[in-house]
């Protein structure tokens, strides 16, 4: 059953010196239906009225379109001729308005962020060298089993070194182990739309230089994967 919260009053129909034992009396509402479609609602109060009475109202409210029954109901209860006597009926003039179909909703898909590995140079390199100790091929196989079949956008090596030395020799090992990283990568295994390996080194410090401490920990190599967003 259709329940309308706000109705506009069209209009009521009472006959001149008719009453309910007299004569037909009749109430016209205009009705906002939940999917926005406009309906009308006749109540017939008289006692005279046949079950067609309403219905009659409802097609001279229409002026000569279809009258679609949305909902019907008989009074207390009342029958006329054995069937329900209709005194209160909603309906619409013309075919009935389908609703607006609910709009689709595309679930919004969180992109997943950068992976970083960092690599410890001691632990990783031997002294001014840039060929991989076993304990680096080893961090690096876990890194390419744990991306296997990921969407890699990108794969961004970065190598650095601590401040002892010049900066030109500094600049040449942290690329050269940069590269070593990269290639290691991409020859076992790692799968990615771009690789691209730089050498920075002395720049950009994690720690401070001015302790042995310090200074391992900016002898490093970083490994950036970008994944492909959805």
């Amino acid at each position: 059953m259709f329940n309308a919260k706000q109705a506009v009053l069209l209009g009521a129909t009472v006959l001149a010196g008719c009453t309910a034992a007299s004569g037909p009396t009749y109430t016209n509402y205009l009705e906002s239906m939940p999917n926005g479609a406009q309906a009308y609602r006749v109540t017939c109060y008289g006692l005279l009225e046949g079950p067609g009475t309403c219905r009659k109202e409802a097609e001279a409210i229409c002026k000569g379109q279809p009258v679609t029954i949305l909902d019907g109901q008989s009074l207390r209860g009342a029958t006329s001729g054995g069937q329900a006597d209709v005194r209160n009926l909603l309906f619409q003039c013309g075919a009935p308005q389908a609703a607006m179909p609910a709009p689709i909703v595309s679930e919004t898909v969180a992109p997943r962020p950068p992976a970083v590995t960092t690599l410890n140079v001691d632990a990783n390199f031997d002294t001014a060298q840039a060929s991989l100790k076993p304990a680096a091929r080893a961090r690096l196989d876990r890194l390419i089993d744990e991306a296997h079949g990921a969407a890699i956008r990108k794969v961004t090596v970065d190598g650095y070194t601590d401040s002892i030395g010049s900066d030109a020799y500094n600049l040449d090992l942290s690329q050269r182990r940069a590269r070593s990283v990269q290639t290691y990568l991409q020859d076992h295994g790692l799968t990615a739309g771009e690789f691209a390996s730089r050498g920075y080194g002395k720049a950009d410090p994690v720690d401070s230089n001015a302790t042995a401490a310090g200074r391992a920990n900016n002898r490093r190599v970083e490994i950036r994967l970008d994944f492909a967003q959805p």
